[in-house]
């Protein structure tokens, strides 16, 4: 039993190794055989202040989802790992109860085989949504007219969100418009994280030209146009039309390469240049939106978290560099190890996925 921020802590599950004072979030994971993606994700998830937070302070019981497949077992495990974490007691953990239960759910993440960072990301993040998707989705009965937007992602939900679905859920607006009549039609889709390509040919580019990449409008032949009443081309743009609260940037470093004779995936080696500080997206929010509401304008983001990988598919290494808001510094975590990061060595071609965060970073000293 430990106690954090005036909480007590039940430890059970975790092995705790090396007592080592004084190092609150400084604490690595162990290596429990090629878990160094899973390690990298939690780190960078631990350092996502308002979420630690929910965690530390123990909010997340009051809406634990009990009839779901995982039972609330995840979103449990995970709280108890971030607990942990944050004792500033021990130098290294190791999370095998976490492993374990992820594992049942989906067995690839139960063995010793090395996996894919940004997979395990996304599918752990489906299911804390589901472990605690009992929040109401309450409606202003003074609004008339529910915007299209905000229609889609209640339908996407189903009438209830979770703590996730408010830090984490954006919502992307694709629409085609009929180059013959001008007829537009417009579809939403949500995601917990952007997953962008990268230029082939160039070895550095900027986090800037990746997004230019994704939300540029293509040509598309044979659309059925429904005012025209045959098939037309069209024009499909993508646009933001919901800002999460903590935007999640996947690099997709990974692909097939056409030319093999079997199925070989190589990676792109790029290095990325990424804004620390003041991140404007507001570029490429849906003008619609930006009318709705003025203030996404001036919203700017924070890194404060990135998780690398080195090498190649078949043999690579995960790390995670953080920003700790207690110490106010950059540390880089490699399983078992945190050492200090100076700030200027963030940005690589190793930089994988990136966590940003909308929220004031003095937010979390406040909150403790």
């Amino acid at each position: 039993m430990v106690v954090v921020a005036g909480y007590k802590i039940k430890l059970p599950h975790y092995h705790l190794l090396i007592p080592y004072k004084k190092r609150v979030g400084l604490t690595g994971l162990k290596n429990l055989g090629n878990t160094c993606y899973m390690n990298s994700i939690l780190q960078c998830l631990s350092n996502t202040s308002m979420l630690r937070e929910y965690f530390l302070k123990e909010m997340f019981r009051q809406h634990l989802n009990r009839s779901n497949k995982t039972q609330g077992r995840i979103c449990e495990e995970v709280a108890a790992v971030i607990e942990a974490l944050w004792t500033g007691q021990y130098k290294c953990i190791a999370s095998k109860n976490l492993r374990y239960v992820v594992g049942q759910y989906e067995g690839q993440f139960g063995g010793i085989e090395q996996q894919d960072s940004h997979e395990f990301l996304t599918i752990l993040m489906d299911w804390l949504h589901s472990d605690l998707q009992t929040i109401p989705i309450r409606i202003d009965p003074s609004v008339q007219n529910i915007p299209a937007s905000e229609k889609a992602l209640m339908d996407y939900l189903k009438g209830k969100e979770s703590y996730i679905s408010q830090l984490f859920y954006g919502q992307i607006k694709s629409t085609l418009k009929c180059i013959a009549c001008g007829k537009e039609s417009a579809t939403y889709e949500s995601f917990s994280n952007l997953s962008l390509e990268l230029p082939l040919a160039a070895n550095r580019c900027h986090l800037q030209d990746c997004l230019e990449m994704y939300f540029n409008g293509e040509r598309v032949a044979g659309w059925h146009c429904p005012n025209c009443k045959q098939n037309q081309d069209a024009i499909k743009k993508l646009d933001i039309s919901r800002l999460p609260s903590i935007l999640v940037v996947h690099f997709k470093r990974f692909y097939a390469d056409p030319e093999a004779i079997s199925t070989v995936y190589r990676k792109k080696q790029n290095y990325v240049k990424f804004p620390l500080v003041d991140f404007d997206i507001s570029k490429f929010i849906a003008p619609s939106e930006m009318n709705r509401n003025k203030n996404l304008r001036r919203r700017r983001y924070h890194l404060y978290g990135v998780s690398n990988h080195y090498g190649s598919m078949e043999s690579g290494h995960y790390t995670a560099f953080c920003r700790n808001s207690m110490h106010q510094k950059w540390y880089k975590f490699d399983d078992h190890t945190v050492s200090s990061l100076d700030g200027s060595d963030v940005c690589s071609s190793a930089a994988y996925i990136l966590f940003y965060s909308s929220f004031p970073e003095q937010a979390d000293l406040q909150m403790r």
